[in-house]
């Protein structure tokens, strides 16, 4: 399918850090791929729903980069994407906490509760960085990690067990996050998320470029669904399955560059393909602009 005008990327050097695909499949039909970590080896697992970006990634050409270029027209914290680096000095106090030896979600969070001082002084300073682009009060979610080489990053971890293996975790796929009280028409109120890549290796934001709007209206224009009750729960089941061929973005994200996404309002998830050391991010909920 053609890309559509919707959501808009900024950045710098977009035709190096963009590429393009032809849309999604499920699941079933890739071959999963080996997760290596920590001397184990998993064949990635699924939720019986998921889908997958397809693999035949390529550059975009001139139109389709004028297609999704931001041009500053109309632009909000739910129609954008935004691509960035941190300071060189954040850079450098992130160094101090020593990131990249983590194994797990605790055990990065330890580093930080283990270096109160050094954390003291990244807070004024990542505070100062966000209070220049936001639009509304923001909060903290969390700091994670993600295994290298994983094709898509999401799972659930409220369903998993205390002390779950490999075995246990299942990816979600292509998604669109959710608040409890959201709905279809009024999730592009739920602002955006503020990420920065901790890791040692690039990582990818993937996403598709329409909005809930657009999706749903989209939906409404098959004869088939003319009838069906579209929600927040189920518009990405329906969507990934009647536009399978609608193309999926793929945006670079090297190490402590950041991307800004209406993560409430599209869908996406990201993607540590072709890594080999584990990924570590910290994510901001707000409303961001820039």
């Amino acid at each position: 399918m053609k890309l559509k005008p919707g959501i808009k990327i900024y950045g710098d050097n977009l035709e190096d850090t963009l590429e393009i695909n032809s849309g999604v499949v499920h699941h079933s039909k890739h071959e999963p791929v080996e997760i290596i970590f920590n001397d184990n080896k998993f064949r990635a697992q699924y939720e019986p729903d998921a889908h997958l970006a397809k693999r035949d990634w390529r550059k975009l050409s001139s139109q389709e980069l004028h297609t999704v270029k931001g041009d500053h027209v109309n632009k909000k914290d739910y129609n954008s994407v935004f691509i960035g680096e941190i300071p060189e000095e954040l850079k450098h106090i992130f160094n101090k906490l020593n990131l990249h030896s983590a194994i797990s979600d605790n055990d990065a969070f330890q580093k930080f509760i283990e270096n109160k001082e050094v954390v003291q002084e990244l807070n004024t300073h990542l505070n100062a960085v966000l209070e220049k682009i936001s639009l509304a009060p923001y909060r903290f979610m969390s700091i994670a990690t993600n295994y290298p080489n994983s094709e898509v990053v999401s799972l659930n971890k409220r369903k998993l067990p205390e002390n779950y293996t490999f075995k246990d975790i299942h990816f979600i796929g292509v998604h669109k996050d959710s608040s409890k009280d959201m709905t279809l028409h009024t999730c592009y109120r739920y602002g955006n998320r503020f990420t920065i890549n901790l890791g040692e290796q690039p990582r990818y934001f993937l996403f598709i470029n329409l909005t809930m709007k657009q999706a749903y209206k989209m939906l409404k224009e098959k004869v088939e669904l003319k009838d069906v009750e579209i929600t927040n729960e189920n518009i990405t089941d329906y969507f990934l399955k009647h536009y399978p061929d609608y193309p999926v973005i793929k945006v670079k994200q090297e190490p402590y560059q950041f991307y800004i996404a209406p993560t409430d309002n599209c869908f996406h998830d990201g993607t540590t393909i072709g890594n080999t050391a584990i990924d570590v991010v910290i994510t901001y909920l707000g409303k961001f602009c820039m």
